[in-house]
């Protein structure tokens, strides 16, 4: 059985990068998420909250669920987020979520990580979760070449369609693509795409 708990050192270092990068780094990627402040929102692989704390503040009549694999993380990223009142945290290895619960639903730097059979499972249940009309959005490390051809063609495959993409350097991280997805909406069984 695989450990899934970071390293201390490795929470520690986030904090660090989340004090002192957290504005070119994490809001960025926040700002890029198209929000205006009612929706129900899903951040999967939430980590120590360190892009949900941008998110949960344009969220001024939403909500935002906190998703994780790790509790040590989880904790983590209650105490970033522990001014707010609109968050829910789930500590999950495998989504069981809802289908049409979430306008939004978004991944940073998590994707790359998942085994392509982890990949085959969690893409359609995250795309499963997305009200018809929403949207689904990642950054993920440019080098992860292959990783990313499969969360393309699974979202794909699944129903979204690409709305917008482009790379992008990141503080620390690197050359990264982000991308926009949107989930086909359906009137009288004709599947349609609607537009943001």
């Amino acid at each position: 059985m695989m450990n899934n708990e970071p390293a201390y050192l490795e929470i520690f270092l986030t904090k660090l990068a989340f004090r002192f990068y957290g504005k070119p780094v994490y809001k960025t990627f926040a700002d890029c998420i198209p929000i205006k402040g009612g929706e129900q929102v899903l951040d999967f692989g939430c980590g120590m909250g360190t892009v949900a704390y941008y998110v949960a503040k344009r969220l001024l009549h939403g909500h935002l669920t906190c998703l994780d694999i790790s509790g040590r993380w989880l904790n983590a990223c209650r105490n970033t987020l522990k001014d707010f009142n609109n968050t829910t945290y789930m500590h999950a290895a495998f989504p069981m979520l809802p289908e049409n619960r979430y306008d939004v639903v978004y991944c940073h730097f998590v994707l790359h990580d998942l085994s392509q059979i982890n990949l085959e499972t969690v893409m359609p249940a995250l795309v499963k979760s997305i009200k018809p009309g929403g949207v689904f959005i990642f950054r993920e490390p440019l080098k992860e070449a292959e990783k990313l051809r499969i969360v393309k063609s699974l979202a794909e495959k699944s129903g979204l369609h690409l709305k917008d993409s482009r790379i992008t350097d990141i503080p620390l991280m690197g050359n990264a693509l982000e991308s926009i997805y949107e989930k086909e909406t359906e009137c009288f069984g004709i599947k349609m795409e609607v537009k943001l």
